[in-house]
């Protein structure tokens, strides 16, 4: 490649950069919802390319470093062929980041300096293409080279902080500074409450501000107050008070779980019942803004919702503390997916009930998948143990279970000891399943402890016929299935 075939080359490239820079200012997400799902999709591989120029780049700068150390040991040809690969990729990131823009995923303030430092970037990159194109002179050759990596460590740090916010948000001053500010706010007041700031806001902002934010506002939304609900998004309308057919916060509420447009999508924490309740309520009431919760009257089957989060009265205080409990939950089960994912699975929906199926152990260390469980055994209400060793330390955390309604213990190795200690009463327990267990005439009496319990299957265990007869005669209306049933 000649010399001035580079030089026309770069210096065109270097001018397409220069009215990409200027235009970027009327560059706006896209309105169309099909193209908006076309962008979003292309611009979701944004996170996987961009690391490719990164390593490039570092790949250049060793070659910098090598020349500098030995002539001989990186051509002029070499750096440049480099810089041109690095440049092509760094311009494929830029475009897909671009791409994901346009599809509406985030909003303009909290992406503009990524866009303008990445740009940045390209064009130092593009100087220093240019500069390795001509006759190669080591002092413009570095300068360059750390302008490049200096708008390199720009664009990711704007770039870090859209993904993971400003890394200093948690120096160490910042965060004790929070903490006094926070210790010295003067607390509500019970009486003084809004509507909208104290009772809407915070399950805006538990299920929903995390993508429609001031940060990331996906489709153009955010719900992060009073007039970006009335505003909307690219897609409609989010509330319109008063009518909640044309609210679109609502119809997305109510579409089925899989449906790809349902909100907040299946993967993320869904609203439990008094919640959507509470938001139907609230959006055809037409309250406004400052409407003050003192000069309601609260609904009848709103009451519980309101009271978990305002309000000094006994009834108020219970159902705070349970929504907090019900909260913490809910968080060592995220915390328990991300370690384990598909260890654990909600038994309903919304609630804090889990089942738990040993088979999804495979490939993990039972030590710590027992440590993770901890903190939810006691609101298991399935548990599915087959064809394992169940010992003491298994059996200890299933035995906290407050809420177990199915135990399947079906061809599981478990000593007489560990067994008994397993059945000892359980208000709840329904349904059961020993067969190919350990179970003999000397477990009954635990069994019988259980006075919930529907269904008991007993096959291929050490019960004798006297037992069964037993058992039929002290739970009448049981439904026991063994050898002897048949």
């Amino acid at each position: 490649m000649s010399t001035k075939f580079r030089i026309r080359f770069v210096r065109s490239i270097f001018v397409l950069i220069l009215v990409f820079f200027i235009s970027l200012v009327y560059v706006t997400p896209v309105e169309d919802d099909y193209w908006s799902v076309i962008f979003d999709f292309i611009g979701s591989f944004h996170p996987i390319v961009l690391h490719l120029p990164i390593g490039l780049w570092f790949g250049v700068l060793a070659l910098l470093v090598a020349r500098l150390l030995d002539r001989n040991s990186a051509s002029e040809s070499l750096i440049f062929v480099a810089a041109v690969i690095t440049f092509i990729s760094a311009a494929a990131s830029f475009a897909a980041g671009l791409t994901l823009y346009l599809g509406g995923g985030y909003g303009r303030d909290s992406i503009v300096w990524h866009m303008y430092s990445s740009l940045a970037f390209l064009a130092a990159l593009g100087l220093f293409v240019f500069i390795c194109g001509r006759k190669y002179r080591p002092f413009l050759c570095w300068a360059s080279a750390l302008l490049t990596s200096a708008t390199l460590f720009i664009a990711g740090h704007a770039g870090g902080v859209i993904t993971h916010g400003d890394p200093l948000d948690r120096a160490p001053w910042r965060v004790f500074a929070a903490r006094e500010i926070e210790e010295n706010q003067p607390k509500s007041i019970a009486g003084e409450e809004h509507l909208f700031a104290d009772l809407v806001l915070p399950i805006l902002e538990d299920k929903c501000t995390s993508c429609h934010g001031a940060e990331r506002a996906k489709g153009r939304l955010q719900m992060d107050s009073y007039l970006s609900l009335l505003k909307g998004g690219s897609k409609g309308l989010a509330v319109v008070p008063g009518d909640l057919s044309a609210s679109l916060l609502i119809e997305r509420l109510h579409l089925p779980i899989e449906h790809p447009e349902r909100m907040p999508p299946a993967e993320r924490s869904q609203l439990d019942p008094a919640e959507l309740a509470f938001l139907e309520w609230w959006v055809a009431s037409g309250f406004e803004e400052d409407q003050m919760v003192r000069d309601l009257v609260i609904p009848e089957e709103h009451k519980t919702y309101v009271n978990s989060l305002i309000g000094d009265s006994p009834e108020a205080m219970k159902a705070r503390a349970l929504k907090e409990q019900t909260d913490r939950l809910m968080d060592a089960y995220a915390a328990m997916q991300d370690q384990f994912p598909g260890l654990l699975v909600q038994s309903v929906v919304n609630d804090a009930v889990f089942e738990l199926s040993s088979s999804s152990m495979l490939g993990y260390d039972e030590a710590k998948v027992l440590k993770a469980l901890a903190p939810l055994a006691e609101n298991l209400v399935r548990i599915d143990w087959n064809r394992r060793i169940l010992d003491a330390g298994w059996a200890r955390l299933f035995s906290l279970s407050k809420e177990l309604e199915v135990l399947n213990l079906m061809d599981s190795e478990i000593s007489p000891e560990v067994l008994s200690a397993l059945l000892s009463e359980k208000s709840s327990l329904k349904k059961i399943n020993l067969t190919g267990t350990a179970f003999c005439d000397e477990h009954i009496d635990d069994l019988l402890q259980n006075t919930a319990i529907e269904t008991v299957v007993l096959t291929d265990t050490n019960l004798s016929e006297s037992g069964f007869e037993r058992l039929v005669a002290a739970l009448p209306n049981t439904q026991l299935i063994s050898s002897y049933s048949f």
